[in-house]
């Protein structure tokens, strides 16, 4: 067998949601896994994902379930692979690889909401940083040549921005220091679990993103469940899977409370009543589908009405801050200008 390729150790969302797409179809075609991974990795070229379609091809004509082999090829998350396990029981590859499909394609979709809503302002503040230091280290010292060819110096004010420009250019090689030290030490902590874990802290406790986290966990939480009943688990050990892809430590939290009472011979619905981690909107919805019996379509509405709700709120947040960023440095550069102008305005008027 040829040598095991090299591939991330878990593949992005929309990868996930791409490949669970083309398996749904090479099921519904009445395709071999191995003929489907054939003709994907044909079309693939010589890339590193051709190489792990051409790992899944030789594992499949070993004559491995379709969950054997993606466990073997890896690059397919726990949760994935636990549900074609049961899929693979019950019959329901195709349903379980279309429901994966429409999870992590949501679960795409509200990231990258998420990435925009933080890269904006972001951006936005480095621009300002950029913008102020061109004044206080450049324009500020032309200013200052100014007032002394006219017998006079920068007071106020003027003197203090004239005085912090000066420092900053004769500082720029320390700062620079300290600052690329600070980006290394923030990017070594992202890569080890402690920092990982005070990044999710950080995350979840800010006034801003932790209502967001909590929303996208919970968003997770309804789509992984519609998933799984989709698959035909039952409720307990959904819940005992769901339970992990949880990063919100307070959803994890009521979904355990969730999960205990159930042990506890404690109704489903009541369980979720009790917790209250749905909001009412959704927990009315959720109310409608436990009596009805659609578990798992109204776990999938649920999703829905999260991740609207998270954009909506993304899109409010951009919406308040690009015009409060730019009257911030609309201001902040005023104030740099009129603390040097207004007095030469008054020395020249005196001329």
């Amino acid at each position: 067998m040829a040598e095991k390729p090299t591939i991330r150790k878990e593949m992005t969302p929309a990868e996930l949601s791409l490949f669970f797409a083309n398996l749904e179809l090479i099921y519904h075609s009445g395709l071999t896994p191995a003929d489907g991974f054939d003709i994907l990795k044909q079309g693939a070229g010589n890339s590193l994902y051709a190489a792990w379609l051409d790992e899944l091809y030789r594992l499949s004509l070993s004559g491995l379930p379709l969950s054997a082999c993606l466990e073997k090829a890896g690059g397919i998350p726990a949760y994935a692979l636990s549900l074609l396990r049961i899929a693979e029981e019950t019959g329901k590859l195709e349903d379980t690889c279309l429901s994966l499909r429409n999870y992590y394609e949501k679960r795409d979709e509200l990231s990258r909401a998420l990435r925009s809503a933080l890269v904006y302002p972001l951006t936005m503040v480095f621009m300002v940083l950029v913008v102020v230091i061109v004044l206080l280290t450049q324009a500020m010292p032309v200013f200052d040549q100014v007032f002394n060819q006219l017998g006079l110096e920068l007071t106020g004010l003027a003197g203090s921005l004239l005085a912090i420009g000066q420092g900053l250019r004769s500082s720029a090689l320390i700062i620079t220091i300290v600052l690329v030290a600070i980006a290394a030490i923030l990017l070594i902590a992202r890569l080890i679990p402690a920092g990982r874990r005070l990044y999710t802290l950080l995350y979840e406790r800010a006034p801003i993103t932790g209502d967001i986290s909590f929303k996208m966990s919970l968003q997770r939480f309804a789509l992984a469940m519609s998933t799984m009943l989709n698959s035909g688990l039952d409720m307990d050990v959904a819940l005992e899977l769901a339970e992990p892809l949880l990063e919100n430590s307070k959803v994890a939290d009521k979904v355990g409370l969730i999960h205990k009472d159930i042990k506890a011979n404690v109704g489903f619905q009541a369980a979720v009543e009790k917790s209250r981690i749905f909001p009412p909107e959704e927990m009315s919805l959720l109310a409608v589908g436990f009596r009805s019996g659609a578990d798992a379509r109204v776990f999938d509405q649920v999703g829905n009405s999260l991740a609207n709700t998270t954009e909506r709120k993304l899109e409010r947040i951009i919406g308040a801050l690009e015009p409060a960023l730019v009257g911030f440095m609309c201001v902040l550069v005023g104030i740099i200008l009129l603390s040097v102008m207004l007095p030469l305005l008054g020395v020249l008027s005196n001329i």
